[in-house]
């Protein structure tokens, strides 16, 4: 077990406001990094299924959106790709990838469907399955550089 240092009374807690100050920052920043690693997490999922979902209108694809603390920041377009429709809030904890159309489940869930126009069977599943360590590096990408 390790001794404790004797410290003289003047200097006794000496530079705790400052550890404690440098030590909110440091929460602070990993806040605000969480945050933006999970909507650039959240937009990466949205774009590698929103090209792996079923097309046979594009009312499927372009029902994606994506959600932090249930703010919309992005949304799919019929024809393909994902608008960004605000800013990524400062805090946020709960991130959402959805389709929202009244058959996304089941065109999600039905392996046994056909889809001659392109697209597949559990779209998000398969990407959230497969693409875990590079999910987990965006978040972890942003909460780094903002401690760096």
């Amino acid at each position: 077990m390790a001794k404790r240092k004797k410290i003289s009374s003047e200097n006794y807690l000496k530079g705790l406001k400052e550890a404690t100050e440098n030590l909110q920052d440091a929460i602070d920043k990993i806040k605000h990094g969480s945050v933006r690693g999970l909507a650039n997490a959240l937009l990466f999922v949205g774009t590698e299924s929103q090209q792996r979902a079923p097309v046979e209108t594009g009312d499927l694809r372009g029902s994606l959106e994506v959600t932090i603390d249930n703010v919309k920041i992005a949304e799919g377009q019929k024809g393909g790709g994902i608008r960004i429709v605000s800013a990524v809030p400062e805090n946020g904890t709960v991130g959402t990838v959805s389709y929202n159309t009244p058959y996304a489940a089941n065109q999600h869930e039905h392996v046994e469907y056909d889809h001659p126009l392109g697209g597949e069977a559990k779209f998000l599943e398969k990407v959230l399955n497969s693409e875990q360590d590079r999910i987990i590096r965006l978040i972890a990408d942003e909460v780094m550089n903002d401690l760096e």
